[in-house]
């Protein structure tokens, strides 16, 4: 629980701070869209107010027409009264069309044109329009502009009745008087008119002005209190980082300064040194500047005389160095500076650059004397061992030497069968000790090589059957497997008794024959054949219904071994014995 509060209060920190800055993103956006609409916006009102002119122009400059032509009766004057109307004619067609729901923009745009609006500013009058017809400022400048085209209207059809009655009729001057009042009159309607709707769209563009003004500054204030916050928070955040790498820092070399080991690094371009730890001096007693002054040259000069070739070679080996052909770990000798040896290892690893190309070593060396010297004497000890079980395996195979020679004297004056029991005795005997004639020869104590074993095992067993008489051949087919004491003597006594009773009842009246041994496999899996083409077995011999010591003795050394055994009887007659050491 005290590990996880800190972590899960950073986090919450984070999660505000990513919050905080998501939300000015979103101010920040939402102030250029409020000046981009309110710039769109005035400037659509502006081009609403160029366009009143356009159009109070017109309307003035029709007036002006119509009342010379009541004067002068000139129909030049009445067709260029006709003519500039055409730009209100304009402004009333892009009207009607903006009031339908769905309205067409090309007829919409070419109205504008043709009452002299300028083609960049339609797009922001037409915008304007549909966007803001809502608003009461608006809608009363759509009213104004509605009500001018209808009095416009009234205008044209009393414009036609006196241009009718002036051609076909002579005017007194009285009537033309009262037809230039009554144009004057449409004259005043129409210029309120057109004062009412500039007056709106004045406000219209006051009050988004005013909106711009506000919202500009409120989310200015916005964002500037965000970015002060922001900033005080940075400095804060910089200050604790500042405070927790100066005490990761101080816990560094603290690290550094009682550190046993010794750190350094060295670049491998210049072959210089360029840091090493305090520890140096603690092991070695020499001063920092020593190694980085003198660099590599100086180390080889502290170097133990027995190590210094292989040293060299490692040196030399930085001129062209790569992950093949680097040495992790180099265990050496240095003279410390009171002239004693000190035996180090040095741990290093390989520094690479952008490209992958090693460009300096980094490396751990720490004072192995003492594990030397413990390896040393378990080395000592363990030679000590190696000879007195060496001695121990050879005093048994004497003994048990002893014990045959002394079985071979009670064969005096004894019946032939005893003699016959006290020669197997003997054979097994002598199997047992082959066993640990090996041992106590072999380099390891532990594996005796069987096929070196059963081959001058049999050579033995065939020496004492061997007359002028019997020529028995020994075939051997033995793979080299290694196995230790535990397993070698049952193996050897197993071979003992199938050798020994092939050569006395299965050659018996025969001069000649082949006795073939076999082992295959591994330690896995092993099959142990030993087959005679001598004289067949009973019929009725069944190996579990054997009472003899020998039959009784192989079964025995069977099971001790994990195996198996199987008798095949035809040409050959063959003891077949499969075994798992393993289990």
């Amino acid at each position: 629980m005290i590990h996880n509060e800190p972590k899960k209060e950073r986090l919450d920190v984070n999660q505000k701070m990513v919050a905080l800055c998501v939300f000015a993103a979103i101010c920040a956006l939402s102030l250029i869209l409020i000046v981009n609409v309110s710039i769109n916006t005035l400037s659509g009102i502006r081009a609403y107010v160029a366009g009143e002119g356009y159009w109070a122009k017109a309307q003035k400059e029709s007036v002006i027409h119509l009342s010379s032509y009541i004067l002068t009766e000139d129909e030049d004057d009445f067709a260029s009264f006709k003519s500039v109307l055409k730009v209100n004619l304009g402004d009333k067609i892009a009207r009607q069309e903006l009031l339908k729901d769905e309205f067409d923009y090309d007829i919409t745009y070419q109205g504008f044109l043709e009452g002299q609006n300028h083609p960049n500013d339609i797009p922001q009058m037409i915008d304007v329009f549909r966007r803001l017809q809502w608003t009461p400022q608006v809608q009363k400048s759509i009213d104004a502009w509605t009500e001018a085209d209808l009095k416009l209207e009234e205008l044209v059809n009393f414009a036609d009745s006196l241009h009718l009655e002036i051609q076909t009729t002579d005017a007194s001057l009285e009537q033309k008087t009262v037809w230039v009042n009554e144009l004057e009159k449409y004259d005043h309607e129409l210029t309120e008119l057109e004062v009412a709707f500039s007056d709106s769209m004045g406000d219209m563009a006051r009050l988004v002005n005013t909106i711009l003004r506000w919202s500009v500054i409120f989310l200015g204030l916005l964002l500037l209190s965000i970015g002060i916050w922001l900033t005080y928070r940075f400095l804060n955040s910089t200050k604790k980082w500042m405070k927790t790498l100066k005490e990761s820092e101080l816990k560094f070399k603290n690290v550094l300064s009682n550190s046993r080991d010794i750190l350094y690094k060295m670049n491998l371009e210049t072959k210089e040194y360029e840091y090493f730890s305090p520890a140096l001096e603690n092991m070695l007693g020499y001063e920092e500047k020593d190694f980085l002054e003198g660099g590599v040259e100086f180390t080889l000069s502290k170097v133990h005389p027995d190590d210094k070739e292989e040293m060299d070679d490692v040196v030399d080996s930085y001129d062209e160095v790569n992950s093949s052909n680097f040495l992790p770990t180099v265990e050496f000798r240095l003279k410390d500076i009171q002239g004693n040896w000190v035996w180090v290892s040095n741990a290093r690893t390989l520094v690479k650059d952008e490209d992958g190309n090693p460009e300096a070593i980094v490396g751990t060396v720490r004072d192995i004397s003492t594990r030397k010297k413990q390896d040393q004497k378990l080395k000592k000890s363990l030679a000590e061992k190696e000879v007195l079980l060496q001695e121990i395996h050879h005093r048994v195979k004497n003994n048990l030497a002893i014990i045959s020679s002394l079985l071979e004297l009670q064969k005096e004056n004894i019946s032939e069968d005893m003699k016959e029991l006290l020669s197997s005795s003997q054979a097994r005997i002598k199997s047992i000790a082959k066993v640990h004639e090996k041992l106590y020869k072999s380099t390891t104590l532990s594996d005796i090589p069987l096929d070196t074993y059963i081959e001058e095992l049999a050579e033995e067993i065939k020496k004492a059957y061997t007359s002028k008489e019997k020529e028995i051949e020994l075939s051997l087919d033995v793979s080299s497997i290694n196995v230790d004491i535990d397993d070698a003597i049952p193996i050897g006594l197993i071979l003992n008794e199938l050798i020994n009773n092939a050569f006395k009842h299965a050659f018996k009246d025969l001069d000649k024959g082949i006795i073939k041994i076999s082992l295959q496999g591994t330690a896995d899996s092993m099959e142990l054949i030993v087959a005679n083409n001598g004289n067949k077995l009973a019929e009725d011999f069944n190996p579990e219904e054997s009472d003899s010591l020998g039959m009784t003795l192989i079964k025995v050394l069977i099971k001790k071994i994990n195996g198996s055994l199987e008798i095949n009887s035809s040409k050959w007659t063959s003891f077949n014995i499969t075994f798992n050491l393993d289990k």
